[in-house]
């Protein structure tokens, strides 16, 4: 795969689930701290959840930051045809995010759409253990 740039603006597709292809993470502002050290301010775009039925049903999450290997681990392919937009609730959640008194937080595990799985993944990781 040829190397990847990111830039705010950028949609990409990753590894959704089945029937969720066309959900989309949208890069809405990189933090820069270093030459090798960005996090990611995403959104994604009709992600799965789980109703409480046991189904799924497409949603939009307004934020997630990932650091840059985990943006890189997640995503397949840039979307230059895609047509989504950051929802309104980005702005809110980044100026949050970069006002948080405990640090700029970010995810440092792939993303495959499913926020829970994302969560837990990430929660292994801080313990060291493997989460499916």
């Amino acid at each position: 795969m040829p190397a990847m740039t990111f830039k705010a603006g950028q949609c990409w597709r990753y590894a959704a689930p089945e029937g969720f292809e066309n959900s989309r993470i949208l890069i809405g502002a990189i933090a820069s701290f270093s030459q090798d050290r960005s996090i990611l301010c995403c959104a994604v775009t009709a992600a799965p959840e789980r109703q409480q039925d046991g189904s799924l049903a497409p949603v939009a999450i307004p934020f997630l930051a990932f650091s840059e290997e985990a943006f890189r681990a997640t995503v397949t392919s840039r979307d230059d045809d895609c047509l989504a937009s950051l929802p309104d609730e980005f702005a809110a959640a980044l100026d949050a995010w970069q006002n948080d008194p405990e640090g700029l937080a970010c995810f440092t595990v792939p993303f495959d759409g499913r926020l829970d799985l994302l969560i837990a993944r990430q929660m292994a990781a801080i313990v060291g253990t493997d989460a499916a």
